[in-house]
């Protein structure tokens, strides 16, 4: 690393301390491994992935350049191919936004690195990127804008590739241009080689892409990704276009397997590996040309899961096997590329882990019922430094299992060969309750007083446990209606009116609990219907209650425990009645 970029890192570092986004540098100490170099984990992180870009091209490039890309940050397609000319142009890649007032990172480098006399290049037409980033930057100064543009994102690929220098073009990379991930696996290795990326559609190859080939004639075609990304189809129009070039398809079962093989065909020794995700283009795009310098890889992470891809844990593990060392760098900030991320890579490189070794161990959460019978599990699910997940055997601490009390126990499970103890959270819980009745009944919410006085009085019964023979007493459970216990007034029936009284509204629960207690066929021991009609539950349905003359009684006539709950839920009360299950 020469002075210059070492300067960098340390500018971005104290950067990074006073909460600018910048580049992070650490080093594994670790004393129990002997490695045959230090291993650096740097990081090139903005904010946004514009505010990213810039970081990156800062490290490529922070001094003055001749040349700059500007690519869209928003869309993949036009992209692409940039990576190529960004290397033989040694030009960092900028990501713009769909305006110029949101691209203020790619235009803040353009000022401040830029030769005045030098050249921006914008990749795709004027409805990725607008021509009114072509004012902005005729006004800052920068008369030399190339814009390398096709019809479509087929088009653009080749009219990258025909912007290159070099016209004698002895290999080309074919990769989709409906997905990304592939040609970003190769992004850095063609561009260090020179290799044109040409974009196809599934399954056909677009003519100015056949044109190309036929006037390039190169001996080499690579195809990144396998037939359900780019046909057979395809394949067998470039073997009939070339039949003198040799045509290899890179592929593997998923887009981190088909990274990998393209890792290890290109890159078996690499001096640094540069981690981005596998699920967004903008990173990696930016950061290909920095990877470009040496043709180091690109390596795919899959940021859902706390681990490494099976093939990617792999190829770190022989880059160890194979006594190498690289640097790593992470394009993006920690919620990309996690800082646990980086120190796995690490330890896998320097063979502190193996890519089957157990990662970690979630403690178990069980839920049981009181009495029930219930065994420690014999095995536990664990997870791999290779995303893997086996079952292994487990020793618990204490073995006896007692579900005769409720509550939480806490077992201490041993995995050999895992350092942490696992813990078996055993919650034993009685019996859910039986549902023997329900009944619902709906009330006037805007009427605020009557509301209120159903809530108090609902919730004082809510919960209520009533023992075999036990009798419940509506007046004894909800209590005086009085100002200080919270009711309000609102209408009750005296008589044959209806006028304004402490608690108006309560009678509508009692007369719910009691259809639900009808429901249940509990025994009726004090029941008094209303001297007018009312209108939530059916004729005859009703109970009147009236502190302390008029209560509503009823008995627990089953010979288990009953459980009534309630509820108030906007417009509606209801009551259920439930059988406690005797353990």
């Amino acid at each position: 690393m020469n002075n210059k970029i070492i300067a960098l890192i340390l500018i971005l570092c104290c950067a990074f301390l006073v909460g600018t986004p910048a580049l992070a540098n650490t080093t594994d100490n670790s004393s129990s491994v002997t490695t045959p170099q230090q291993i650096t984990r740097n990081r090139l992180f903005g904010l946004t992935r514009f505010e990213t870009a810039k970081v990156i091209s800062e490290y490529y490039g922070n001094g003055q350049v001749e040349n700059v890309i500007l690519a869209t940050g928003n869309q993949f397609a036009d992209a692409l191919s940039a990576s190529v000319l960004a290397h033989e142009k040694e030009a960092p890649i900028l990501l713009v936004d769909s305006t110029v007032d949101g691209s203020k990172d790619a235009f803040d480098y353009v000022f401040q690195h830029l030769d005045p006399a030098g050249t921006v290049y914008i990749i795709g037409g004027t409805g990725i990127i607008g021509t009114e980033f072509e004012i902005k930057l005729s006004d800052l100064g920068f008369k030399n804008v190339v814009r390398v543009a096709g019809l479509d994102r087929y088009d653009t690929s080749h009219k990258v590739a025909r912007a290159l220098k070099d016209t004698t073009v002895s290999t080309v990379v074919i990769s989709s241009g409906e997905q990304y991930p592939d040609a970003l696996s190769i992004s850095s290795f063609a561009a260090n080689k020179g290799w044109p990326i040409l974009l196809s559609s599934y399954d056909a190859l677009p003519q100015d892409i056949k044109n190309f080939l036929l006037d390039r004639k190169p001996s080499k075609v690579y195809i990144t990704g396998g037939a359900g990304v780019i046909s057979n189809n395809v394949l067998s129009e470039i073997t009939t276009l070339l039949p003198e070039a040799s045509v290899e398809r890179l592929m593997g079962e998923s887009q981190f397997d088909t990274n990998i093989i393209i890792a290890e065909t290109f890159a078996p020794k690499p001096l640094t590996v540069y981690l981005a995700t596998g699920y967004d283009f903008a990173d990696a795009l930016a950061g290909s040309t920095v990877a470009a310098k040496n043709g180091d890889p690109i390596i795919f992470i899959d940021p859902s899961v706390p681990t490494l891809p099976k093939s990617v844990a792999r190829y770190f593990g022989k880059l160890y096997a194979n006594i190498i060392s690289p640097g790593i760098v992470s394009f993006g900030g920690s919620g990309v590329v996690t800082d646990e991320i980086m120190k796995i890579t690490s330890d896998l490189i320097v063979g502190a882990v193996n890519e089957t070794s157990i990662y970690g161990i979630d403690d178990l959460n069980i839920t049981v019922i009181q009495k029930e019978n219930y065994l420690l599990p014999a095995t536990v699910q664990a997870n791999l430094y290779n995303s893997d997940r086996i079952e292994v055997p487990v020793r618990w601490n204490p073995i006896a299992v007692d579900t005769n009390n409720t509550g939480l126990s806490v077992y201490d499970g041993l995995v050999e060969g895992y350092g942490k103890l696992i813990k078996l959270n055993l919650t034993v819980k009685e019996p859910e309750p039986i549902l023997i009745s329900k009944y619902s009944t709906h009330f006037d919410s805007s009427q605020v007083n009557r509301t209120e006085n159903i809530r108090i009085s609902a919730k004082a019964i809510d919960g209520k446990l009533l023992a075999p023979g036990e009798r419940f007493s509506f007046n004894a459970v909800v209590g005086e209606r009085t100002a200080e216990a919270g009711y309000k007034e609102a209408l009750i029936i005296e008589g044959d009116v209806f006028t304004p009284g402490l608690g108006g509204g309560i009678c509508q629960v009692s007369s719910t609990l009691y259809n639900a207690v009808l429901l249940g066929n509990l025994e009726i021991v004090e029941r008094h219907a209303h001297s007018l009609p009312i209108s939530y539950v059916p004729p005859g349905q009703d109970a009147t209650v009236a502190y302390p003359f008029l209560d509503f009684k009823f008995k627990n006539s089953l010979k288990h425990y009953l459980l009534i709950r309630s509820l108030v839920e906007e417009n509606t009360l209801n009551f259920w009645i439930y059988q406690k299950v005797e353990v």
